[in-house]
């Protein structure tokens, strides 16, 4: 099986995003460990073949000639959140700005529609613990500044990305520069 996937995302940098790290490490180490704290802006894509950057040439000269289109902007991180009952994951809110929005938006023009029909931007901190040790950590983390405070953070890039199945984890393929 030759099959691989892609996404978009927004990586968080420097001290926040460490600390983010930190949580993810102590309580789900595997997602930790595939990829570093992002949240998704298109994506997770399918794609066929051998999972190298050069078969997505097209997709990175799609992406480069949008980059002008691509305004920075002002990610506002805060609140410790879950998808239960469907889903038990524990995540940081990301609001959904205008600014935001447009982003994904002409990032899905050009690179097609994704799975996400309800886009609610978030940051991963865990997947894969089951519903009651989610139930149990988000009543823990609600107790501390993941949930009173909040960050303001400058998104001047995206990076795409891209895991085949036998990586360990998801590669930098690509950095989008939002220069528009």
């Amino acid at each position: 099986m030759n099959d691989y996937r892609i996404f978009v995302g927004a990586f968080p940098e420097g001290d926040l995003a460490e600390r983010i790290q930190a949580v993810r490490a102590r309580h789900d180490a595997k997602t930790a460990r595939i990829t570093n704290p992002h949240v998704t802006m298109a994506g997770t894509y399918w794609r066929s073949g051998s999972p190298t950057p050069e078969n997505e040439a097209h997709t990175i000269e799609q992406l480069r000639s949008i980059e002008t289109q691509l305004h920075p902007y002002e990610m506002q991180i805060g609140g410790v959140e879950t998808f239960l009952p469907e889903n038990p994951v524990i995540y940081l809110h990301i609001e959904p700005t205008p600014e935001l929005l447009a982003v994904r938006g002409t990032l899905l023009h050009v690179i097609g529609q994704d799975k996400q029909r309800h886009f609610t931007p978030h940051l991963t901190l865990t997947m894969r613990l089951d519903a009651r040790q989610t139930e149990a950590l988000l009543k823990q983390l609600r107790q501390t500044a993941w949930l009173r405070q909040s960050w303001s953070i400058t998104i001047d890039h995206l990076w795409l990305m891209q895991r085949g199945p036998s990586d360990p984890a998801w590669r930098y393929i690509h950095r989008i520069e939002l220069t528009g």
